[in-house]
């Protein structure tokens, strides 16, 4: 299962912006995107994978995105910031894939940012 979320990082309190060595600017964003699979101890266990994707603009432009891990002592995230401009929309095109080769798992969405 994959859980994923994307919010301007001013949207992030300091001290946990600070521990993840993320930088808070309302012309940001963070998207940020875990893999989770079921074990016998957990139900939604997060396991480390890797992401690969693009936002796109309305107008069709491709903005790359740049995934790093970031773990903690119950969550493995990939954290990728971008660029953004008040009130627009973004669809994200993910591919998703846990470390010990599992399936490739494509996530698309679409967010509205609007800065601060």
């Amino acid at each position: 299962m994959v859980h994923y979320s994307a919010v301007n990082s001013l949207q992030i309190p300091e001290s946990v912006a600070a521990d993840n060595g993320i930088e808070r600017n309302g012309a940001t964003a963070i998207l940020m995107v875990t893999l989770h699979k079921p074990t016998p101890d957990s139900p939604r266990q997060s396991v480390p994978a890797t992401a690969t994707g693009h936002a796109r603009t309305l107008m069709g432009e491709r903005k790359p995105l740049s995934f790093r891990r970031v773990q903690s002592t119950d969550s493995i995230d990939l954290l990728a910031p971008l660029a953004i401009e008040d009130d627009q929309t973004l669809t994200f095109e993910l591919e998703v894939r846990a470390d010990d080769g599992g399936a490739q798992i494509p996530v698309r969405f679409n967010q509205t940012f609007y800065t601060e």
